[in-house]
């Protein structure tokens, strides 16, 4: 068994960070290889310990046997930090690890594998945050918000049928059209890891779309809903942290922290395939 981080033991001195993670049932691995220090270290069913690792970002190899299991990029690390990833386990489509949960001393959020991360205590009961919308998955009515304050993690957003959506001049508005990167605004409570709005305020901008000003046609507006992951055809979800997280859309904003050695991954298809559906000629008589 991997025991609880001992602060005073395992950091290896005021410079050295210590990273320790258990597995969700189902999962293990038999060894973390850090790439950077090309060290090895063991592992067992239960998890795996590091200490004095070298403070910055760092890339870790799950391995089992001698194939790699899980990949894990940790960025944030500051000098004497500890970290704990609580049942990690594997996201099938991108072969990297997350944790359900994170507890963390010495820095105020952790990265992981492009997820800021931070206990859950760090976000306040009451939110109202401005950040930048990641993701958007309209299956299950929620998205993924990074707020401008570096402090917080992440937010998984709850958009339901009594969250009133407003565009910035008060006007109405559709949050399936946000985009990677549209600023929003975000306030409700904090439960359970969720953040269940009660307001979320967009860019006006994404307003005008619905009122057809400054949008060719419904065209227009139908691509931005499939480029965010809503529609019959758009990205869908995928595990993070335990739980279901929008699956983020190709951009910069949501790519630069987590591109290393991840395949990349289609967004919604094209209308070019949509326009090829029934085309077929007709049987001569």
């Amino acid at each position: 068994m991997v025991p609880a981080l001992g602060l005073a033991a395992c950091g290896g001195g005021d410079d050295g960070a210590a990273v320790e993670g258990t597995f969700a049932p189902g999962f293990a691995a038999t060894g973390v290889w850090v790439v950077e220090s090309e060290r090895s270290e063991p592992a067992d069913s239960a998890g795996f310990r590091l200490a004095d690792v070298t403070p910055g970002p760092v890339s870790l190899r799950l391995v089992r046997g001698s194939d790699t299991a899980a990949v894990l990029n940790l960025s944030g690390l500051a000098p004497g930090a500890r970290v704990r990833l609580l049942d990690l386990r594997v996201d099938p489509a991108s072969g990297f690890a997350f944790p359900r949960s994170v507890e963390l001393d010495g820095a105020p959020v952790v990265t992981v594998n492009g997820l800021r991360m931070a206990p859950a205590g760090r976000v306040p009961r009451k939110v109202d945050v401005r950040g930048a919308m990641l993701a958007w998955s309209s299956d299950v009515g929620a998205m993924l918000v990074r707020p401008e304050d570096a402090r917080l993690p992440d937010l998984r957003v709850v958009v339901g049928l009594a969250t009133q959506v407003v565009g910035t001049d008060g006007g109405g508005a559709d949050a399936t059209l946000l985009e990677p990167g549209d600023s929003v605004r975000v306030e409700g409570r904090f439960e359970e890891g969720y953040v269940v709005a009660t307001r979320i305020t967009i860019p006006t901008r994404i307003g005008a779309v619905l009122d057809g000003e400054g949008a060719g046609d419904d065209d227009e507006a139908r691509e931005k809903t499939a480029a965010s992951g809503g529609g019959e055809e758009g990205g869908g979800d995928r595990e993070v942290g335990g739980g279901a997280v929008p699956r983020p859309v190709s951009s910069p904003v949501v790519r630069a922290p987590v591109s290393r050695e991840r395949p990349g991954r289609g967004n919604a298809r094209g209308r070019g395939e949509e326009r090829g559906k029934g085309k077929g000629k007709g049987k001569k008589s």
